[in-house]
Order: structure tokens, then C-alpha cells, then sequence
């Protein structure tokens, strides 16, 4: 099965913030994102409720265990890059593109 795109609309400034905090924690959009819906199915609920019996205010303890949840969506990911060679990390995304190396 190939690949499918995921869109979604956001204020560009959003983005941009987002994308510097994905870059320090060594993680993209896409791990991000591959993340997310990974622990929506294995979870059946968002990773992100946190704060919604409080009315939407979020409290320092919902905040850090938020933080605390997203850094460990996109830890197995580098992990894994971090164990493999720079060769091994192309051919796997090769692969993944259905491209062969010989």
C-alpha cells in the first residue's frame, strides 16, 4: 500500500513556530504526524486530551504532561535513525518510496 498525504490548514505563523520546535527535538512533520494517528489507533482517543474536563484552561501539570507525550511520540523514530548508518537510512526511505537500491 503507497503512501497517503495528510492536509491541513493552520495560520502560517503557527506553522512556522511548530516546525522550530519539531527541529529541536529532532522530529518532522511527518514522524509527528505518523505519531499521532499511530497512538489514535492503537488508543482509540487523541493523545492531546489534556485539559478538556477543566474547560479548556490548561494547567502546568496538563501543559507538561502534553510536552511529555510529544517528545516520546517522536522518540522511537530517531532512535531508530540514530542506531542505522547513513546508507541504511537511505535505503529504507528508498524502500519506502518503492525504489530498490541494487
Amino acid at each position: 500500500m503507497g503512501d497517503a498525504m495528510v492536509t491541513a490548514r493552520m495560520p502560517q505563523a503557527k506553522k512556522d513556530a511548530g516546525n522550530q520546535v519539531l527541529g529541536r527535538i529532532g522530529c518532522s512533520a511527518s514522524q509527528f504526524i505518523n505519531s499521532a494517528y499511530d497512538y489514535l489507533i492503537q488508543h482509540g482517543q487523541s493523545p492531546f486530551d489534556v485539559g478538556e474536563t477543566s474547560g479548556g484552561a490548561l494547567s502546568a501539570q496538563d501543559i507538561a504532561q502534553a510536552l511529555a507525550q510529544i517528545d516520546e511520540m517522536c522518540l522511537p523514530a530517531s532512535n531508530r535513525f540514530a542506531a542505522m548508518t547513513d546508507d541504511e537510512i537511505r535505503r529504507e526511505r528508498l524502500a519506502r518510496h518503492g525504489l530498490e537500491v541494487g
